[in-house]
């Protein structure tokens, strides 16, 4: 099972130094990225058409499509990965559209996705071994035929949740090699789904993602898309004369999906209030929708995506592609609406992923540069300050000989310095000594509390004392604190609190 893990959301203090390097860069990054009007392109591909979009200075510059037609009606993209490349390079020439580097959308088909409670993972050292020993129940394919991904996710507060999913391998690489093989890197692959909940960016949302082979159901629950479910169906099912059946088909299914969310979320369910999003190729059918928002007790809003666009772009198809672009021009450490959601999930196995340093190596190579850095101007010192040494020397000896007769005389007057020090400590104190004694005495008398010996020792007053039990030791403790003649926090003895007696050591207040 090939199995990858996205940074886990921790406090920047519990963070190890190789993800305290990648959370540096990527915020270094983000924010060159805004100043320079960085270029973003998506390209999401589905089981007819090939949908591209590129932002620019968080902006929707270009975007085209490109319908094909599918050699399996199972709602995937059965073209052959040379052919379906090609088309995707030369829909971007056709349209002006350049860039090596692209941020990719995958079909939810045969995937398996789970939101879990953190605390319900299965006992392991690790969160990634409790994830792993999760996946081999939950996953219906084996381990060597899927792409295992996880990350965890903070949730404003509550129990951490751990977001899996398990891509079927030959999904996976039919499309990356597809882009790869005319020589476009896909840095970033993403469901589908998680990329409309990231368009979408509603804590509390149903999504219908609505294509001529597939559908998309997605539950959004705290901004945490808990069900992201594809369901396949003939090309071109949406026709006049079939209008009626295919929406009831689709109304029935989501509703079946919601019902069984409920049933497993009785604390959140899904009210009739959730705002329903219909995108995809199909979402600019009037009837189809018209008929969906009779047909369903939910009501239909609009997209509306946070970023610039022209009005005439049809944002609902371009819906995917939209989510896969927001996730490179906004900020993904904040939540909520208004802000784009904390999904960082990047499915693209590791080898298909170009070689980076790790956190240790950045950190050895960062060191070494460093120490070089350093010794250089070192050496050129070192050369100059040997030169002064036989000048320097002899005069450090002149000086050395002063400073140690000044050392004997410092020594000489240090006991009466200390004596007069004393003195004058037990002279500014006056009167309030025997004030303090009176405090310390009466407090002990009040709460039965033998006192057996008070020792002044110049600033401090030891009190040796005894209670019959701990709680009245720590009662009369409390009262020397609240007295106010002494400087607090009071130290408590060795055993505090659960000792009955010991030697306090008080101080009295600055100035008294």
């Amino acid at each position: 099972m090939a199995e990858k893990k996205t940074n886990e959301t921790k406090s920047v203090l519990s963070l190890d130094l190789g993800t305290a390097v990648r959370k540096l860069l990527k915020f270094i990054g983000g924010r060159v990225g805004k100043l320079t009007g960085g270029k973003v392109v998506t390209v999401d591909i589905d089981g007819t058409a090939i949908r591209l979009l590129e932002i620019k200075g968080g902006m929707v510059k270009k975007w085209a499509t490109a319908s094909f037609e599918s050699d399996n009606g199972e709602g995937e993209a059965g073209t052959d990965e040379k052919t379906l490349g090609m088309m995707v390079k030369q829909l971007m020439a056709s349209n002006g559209i350049k860039a090596r580097n692209v941020v990719a959308g995958i079909s939810g088909l045969y995937s398996v996705s789970r939101v879990l409670p953190e605390s319900n993972l299965p006992p392991a050292p690790t969160t990634q071994e409790a994830v792993l020993e999760m996946a081999k129940e939950i996953m219906p394919l084996p381990g060597d035929k899927i792409y295992l991904s996880w990350q965890t996710m903070a949730s404003n507060g509550r129990e951490p949740l751990v977001l899996t999913v398990g891509v079927p391998r030959h999904v996976m690489d039919n499309e990356v090699r597809a882009l790869k093989a005319v020589g476009i890197n896909p840095q970033i692959v993403e469901l589908k789904a998680m990329a409309l909940t990231r368009a979408v960016n509603r804590e509390q949302a149903l999504i219908l993602n609505i294509e001529p082979s597939t559908y998309d159901i997605v539950i959004v629950v705290n901004g945490v898309p808990e069900i992201m479910r594809t369901i396949a169906w003939k090309q071109n099912g949406f026709t006049t004369e079939k209008a009626v059946d295919a929406v009831e088909h689709v109304a029935a299914n989501l509703e079946t999906t919601v019902e069984f969310h409920n049933s497993h979320h009785l604390e959140t369910p899904v009210e009739t209030t959730t705002p329903i999003f219909i995108t995809g190729q199909m979402s600019t059918d009037i009837t189809l929708v018209e008929k969906l928002q009779a047909r369903l007790d939910y009501p239909v809003e609009p997209l509306a995506p946070p970023l610039g666009f022209p009005a005439y772009l049809p944002v609902s198809q371009y819906a995917v592609n939209i989510g896969l672009a927001l996730r490179k021009t906004a900020s993904s450490e904040n939540s909520g609406q208004g802000r784009p959601l904390p999904l960082e999930i990047n499915l693209l196995p590791d080898t298909y992923r170009p070689w980076r340093p790790t956190g240790k190596q950045l950190y050895s190579l960062a060191t070494i540069v460093m120490a070089l850095a350093l010794l250089f101007p070192l050496f050129q010192i070192t050369s100059e300050a040997t030169a002064r040494t036989a000048s320097l020397q002899s005069k450090f000896n002149v000086i050395n000989v002063k400073l140690e007769q000044m050392k004997l005389e410092i020594q000489r007057r240090e006991p009466l310095q200390k004596a007069i020090g004393e003195y004058q400590t037990i002279v500014d104190m006056g009167g309030y000594f025997t004030g303090d004694l009176v405090t310390i005495r009466s407090q002990a008398k009040r709460l039965g509390v033998n006192v057996g010996s008070i020792l002044h020792q110049g600033n401090n007053i030891d009190v040796s004392c005894q209670a019959d039990n701990y709680i009245i030791f720590r009662q009369y403790l409390t009262a020397l604190e609240e007295s106010g003649r002494f400087a607090t926090p009071i130290p408590p003895p060795e055993g505090y609190p659960y000792t009955s007696g010991g030697i306090i050591k008080v101080q009295p207040k600055a100035g008294e």
